[in-house]
């Protein structure tokens, strides 16, 4: 998902629900349809998409949207995975890694000529820009984008209250339209319980100094935003035992000043960066390095951690970043 950066300029659609209906031309592949659970309606951010039997040919767009497809099962069914250059995908890459490629920079990459081009029965994604999902039903394509960007991205907001809950949720809806439930609901179960095996050892050895605050850094000079509750990294941060400064703060992601960075007087900073814009110790230099920051607790006890912001997203790879942020707090 680019990140703040790449994706700020991202014009996000509320997204999609998925309801089936039968083509009156064909009584053979009605009567399958049929059979197979179609017409079927699935709520995704409040609209509903028309669907007339299973889909078999997926446009997958964002690595996210990826590795929910694979959990879900359906890596067999993408038709084309249009991942962004360089983004992580934990365990799905090997399999994702075999379907026709298409690669993107950012969001302004993705083209509606291209995906109709592609002539696929299902597009799952992060988002869209310069056009939406009901250009695509247009085409007689149907849109699922994933539940973490139904709000919006960058400088928009997410509109969900659990981010987990939204991955699993998406594996599950994915399942449900790609007749692949079974494996959907083992892949969440999975998914569960390395959340809580983290939640637990929070909970028993909760670490000192917990007050912490999550930044994101663009570059060695750049202002830093910081996380609010709307956030997967303040879920992630919740379950490793911290506690988010800016719990309080009803977005997602936000300028912060100086000033309020250090009145929070956070003990631990996580860093969340691009490693396409910057590496992990030119982050750290970047905080580290910044006079202005040296009154921070975090700071001065040497307690800052690093995350790669893929890590922090609404893909499967947010328990990865979740067990990541663990071994730091824990190690």
């Amino acid at each position: 998902m680019q990140h703040p950066i790449r994706r700020s300029g991202l014009v996000l659609v509320a997204a999609v629900s998925m309801l089936a209906t039968a083509c009156g031309g064909d009584g053979g592949q009605d009567t399958v349809a049929a059979a197979e659970g179609f017409p079927m309606t699935v709520k995704n951010c409040g609209r509903d998409v028309t669907f007339e039997r299973r889909p078999e040919r997926l446009y997958v767009i964002g690595g996210e949207a990826g590795t929910l497809v694979h959990a879900a099962g359906g890596t067999d069914r993408i038709s084309t995975f249009s991942p962004l250059v360089g983004e992580p995908l934990g365990d799905a890459a090997g399999p994702l890694g075999q379907r026709e490629q298409a690669p993107i920079k950012s969001s302004k990459s993705i083209s509606r000529e291209v995906i109709i081009g592609a002539k696929p029965d299902l597009v799952v994604t992060y988002g869209l820009n310069e056009f939406g999902p009901e250009d695509l039903q247009a085409a007689g394509i149907p849109t699922l984008i994933i539940s973490g960007y139904c709000g919006g991205f960058g400088a928009g907001q997410s509109e969900v209250q659990d981010p987990l809950e939204g991955v699993y949720a998406d594996i599950e809806t994915l399942g449900r339209v790609l007749g692949t439930e079974d494996r959907a609901k083992q892949a969440v179960t999975g998914l569960k319980g390395r959340v809580e095996a983290v939640r637990q050892r929070g909970q028993q050895s909760p670490p000192p100094s917990n007050a912490t605050a999550a930044v994101f850094v663009a570059g060695p000079d750049s202002a830093l935003n910081a996380y609010g509750r709307r956030s997967m990294i303040h879920q992630q941060m919740s379950h490793a035992g911290l506690t988010n400064v800016f719990q309080n703060t009803d977005e997602r992601l936000f300028d912060v000043n100086t000033e309020a960075l250090i009145s929070s007087a956070p003990q631990r900073l996580i860093a969340l960066y691009e490693p396409g814009d910057i590496d992990e110790q030119a982050v750290r230099a970047s905080l580290t390095g910044r006079p202005e920051l040296g009154p921070l607790p975090a700071v001065a006890g040497g307690k800052v951690m690093v995350l790669d912001f893929f890590y922090s997203g609404h893909g499967t790879l947010a328990v990865d970043g979740l067990e990541k942020l663990a071994g730091q707090v824990h190690g």
